[in-house]
């Protein structure tokens, strides 16, 4: 578990695209003793080139490995089939399969999977969070003043939510729009607290829908096996935290699912599941790009 390893500074708009450039440059960019390079190259200060190293590996898209000459970068399966389809991130897809990434990555990326996993009501603000999240770290282990905990929170916040109003199309890359806010996952409620949107299959594509489902359950992933509706909607690290969405939201999608021969949707005795079938899962991603792509 970490807190503030990001140094306050919250994943921005263009920064997945200096990810991905920079370590097709260099795979060990971010060796601490190529500090003055990175900084020369990606065009950032220090402390953000620190922060942009935290967040390629909290978003999934790079492995570090320790290597006798420094630190390297392994890109991901995900950081190739973006590097190939939408390096820009001009798709709400790739934001949406980063923030999957942020949500289950307990280990680097704590505060995201406790706000999407452990906790259950759909809103939050800054003060019950500081006293919720400040718990859940000591109980798992972990002393910490509740000053960085604050410090969490704003960054979480600024991940999704931008105080300012950007015309998007005007947006460069050093711009502190936030990386995530076109997915509308979170948002600022009447009550002036942060609540999570409920999402449907407008907001998850049924390739990416599907993907996420089979990944997440990958020790059940082969043809023939079963997975409950209910375990999708209800247990942690499952697309009903994550992506939040209705029962009746999440049936449409399956349906869909079902119809393009990705699953088979089952009744049991009131009781749904999905059965998995023989394919591929992961293709799914290249299948979204493509099918966008025509």
């Amino acid at each position: 578990m970490v807190v503030n390893k990001h140094g306050s500074f919250y994943m921005r708009s263009g920064w997945g695209t200096k990810i991905i450039q920079a370590v097709n440059e260099n795979d060990m960019i971010f060796t601490p003793s190529n500090e003055q390079m990175a900084i020369d190259n990606i065009g950032l200060g220090r402390i953000m080139i620190k922060a942009l190293r935290y967040w390629s590996v909290a978003m999934g898209l790079t492995i570090e490995n320790k290597l006798p000459e420094g630190i390297q970068q392994e890109p991901t399966d995900l950081f190739h089939i973006l590097n190939a389809n939408d390096k820009y991130f001009q798709k709400n897809g790739s934001l949406l399969l980063l923030h999957r990434n942020l949500a289950l990555n307990k280990d680097e990326a704590t505060a995201w999977y406790w706000l999407f996993n452990e906790w259950n009501s759909p809103e939050i603000d800054k003060e019950i969070f500081s006293d919720a999240f400040h718990s859940y770290l000591a109980v798992n282990g972990m002393t910490i003043k509740k000053d960085a905990v604050d410090k969490e929170y704003n960054c979480l916040r600024n991940t999704y939510i931008s105080e300012k109003t950007f015309d998007l199309k005007s947006i460069m890359d050093e711009d502190t729009y936030p990386f995530l806010a076109p997915l509308r996952i979170l948002f600022v409620n009447e009550k002036k607290k942060i609540e999570k949107a409920q999402l449907t299959k407008s907001n998850v594509p049924v390739e990416l829908l599907i993907y996420s489902i089979a990944m997440d359950n990958a020790n059940v992933e082969h043809a023939g096996m079963q997975i409950s509706i209910d375990k999708l909607m209800e247990e942690k690290e499952q697309i009903g935290r994550y992506y939040n969405m209705r029962y009746s939201k999440l049936i449409e999608a399956l349906l869909e699912a079902e119809n393009k021969k990705y699953i088979n949707l089952n009744n049991n005795f009131g009781n749904r599941f999905i059965e998995l079938v023989d394919m591929d899962y992961s293709k799914l991603l290249e299948k979204y790009y493509w099918d966008k792509e025509r």
